[in-house]
């Protein structure tokens, strides 16, 4: 009895002929996983000594503004992003392509202040120093 319906659920579509099985396996994906190569940068990567050496400090005044940052930074290069000459709107999307550099590259974005953010390679460690309280202000 199984083999009428299963004849006719082929009949119909709903299995898969003789003809047809549920394996999918393609004889030429050996060859095309064989073929993947590197992709290397055409300009050679700063060394970290020379990383630390050089920072940009980037003062956008529009969204027009955010290739030089990303070139900046797929060098390598930590950038200072001061978007206070920067409208709202445009000031959000330079913060959001600044996000998605910093998750792409493995880097980090941080706020300096409410305009001021830090995009950093992973080859930098940025670290924060506390002042004791007590040593904030000496003024004697």
């Amino acid at each position: 009895m199984a083999g009428w319906m299963q004849n006719t659920g082929r009949k119909l579509g709903l299995l898969p002929s003789d003809a047809e099985e549920y394996d999918y396996y393609d004889d030429q994906t050996e060859e095309t996983i064989a073929d993947v190569r590197e992709i290397r940068p055409a300009r050679p990567r700063l060394t970290v000594a020379e990383q630390t050496h050089r920072i940009v400090t980037a003062h956008p005044r529009n969204w027009d503004d955010a290739k030089m940052i990303g070139t900046t930074y797929r060098e390598s290069v930590p950038v200072i992003m001061n978007l206070s000459q920067v409208n709202d709107a445009d000031a959000q999307r330079l913060v959001d392509f600044a996000a998605g550099l910093a998750l792409a590259m493995r880097g980090r974005l941080e706020r300096i202040t409410k305009q001021v953010f830090l995009l950093s390679p992973a080859t930098l460690d940025v670290s924060e120093v506390a002042a004791e309280p007590s040593r904030r202000f000496d003024t004697d």
